[in-house]
């Protein structure tokens, strides 16, 4: 449905007649991605390098050796140390988690504000409309993102203790101790790093489209363009088909053909596609 003006949007109409206007396109804030991971970041490389140090004194007691032949007695004095470890950086990420996600959040309400505003601006040759605006059902999204990445962030140390603790069981069994675990702690710790980058990405995105989305139809834009970005690796070539196209916010478009789910720009993980706000006009 075209948008309906309102008493208060006539200045909206353009001196000539058309059917619809094109705002910005909605950009997410990279400082703010930037400063999630910078902070997982810090955890992670605490957490990692205290658990080689701590391991590294095991390995490097002189009956170590000897207990390789004993399984069950370097198994239980390795999972002593992880346990302690698994301890002590828990509460750490736990803490942390809650003021982590409250500031991603309010970062991304900030730029998502800042964002439309302009492309709205830009869509109404200047007029300015109140994009802040905190309705019931942005708290709701404002309070489901908190609980989501605060979620992810407690399970950033459970996730790399499971994999640590298998490592270490191998490489007392195999008997080569140090060998193969030193090379596995360093390729593990990337390993998280990498997840915490894709996490920090992922939620500064869909924090600011489902924000964007809510603001968007609570000042009545029904329709937005989709926008591919080619700044991924792995293109979706869905996305690049749809890239152009105007959909309504209400009736989310098929995003992955494998599934068969719908969404919207950012919803996928790595999808880095934007929406440009629309609205067609109607007297």
């Amino acid at each position: 449905m075209p948008y309906r003006l309102k008493d208060g949007h006539k200045a909206w109409i353009p001196r000539r007649p058309l059917k619809k206007m094109k705002g910005l396109a909605l950009n997410p804030s990279a400082a703010a991605e930037a400063r999630y991971y910078s902070v997982l970041r810090k955890l992670i490389d605490q957490m990692s390098s205290e658990t080689t140090v701590e391991l590294r004194k095991l390995y490097a007691q002189p009956v170590a050796q000897e207990y390789f032949a004993q399984d069950a007695t370097m198994s239980a004095q390795a999972k002593a140390v992880l346990a302690k470890l698994v301890e002590k950086f828990q509460p750490i990420f736990n803490i942390a988690s809650k003021p982590i996600a409250a500031g991603v959040t309010a970062q991304a309400d900030k730029s998502s504000a800042s964002a439309l505003e302009a492309s709205l601006k830009h869509l109404s040759n200047g007029l300015t409309l109140k994009t802040d605006i905190l309705t019931g059902e942005l708290k709701d999204i404002l309070t489901a993102t908190i609980a989501e990445n605060v979620s992810l962030i407690k399970s950033i140390p459970s996730e790399y203790f499971t994999q640590i603790q298998g490592a270490v069981m191998r490489s007392i069994t195999t008997g080569r101790g140090e060998a193969d675990l030193i090379p596995f702690l360093q390729k593990q710790g990337e390993t998280t790093l990498k997840r915490a980058r894709i996490i920090a990405r992922d939620q500064t995105r869909k924090a600011f489209s489902n924000i964007n989305f809510a603001r968007m139809e609570r000042i009545g834009i029904q329709e937005y363009e989709w926008l591919h970005s080619a700044g991924g690796q792995k293109p979706r070539k869905l996305h690049q088909r749809m890239s152009g196209n105007i959909y309504r916010i209400d009736q989310p478009p098929i995003i992955d053909e494998k599934t068969q789910q719908r969404g919207k720009p950012g919803d996928l993980i790595n999808c880095r596609c934007r929406a440009i706000p629309v609205i067609k006009f109607e007297e």
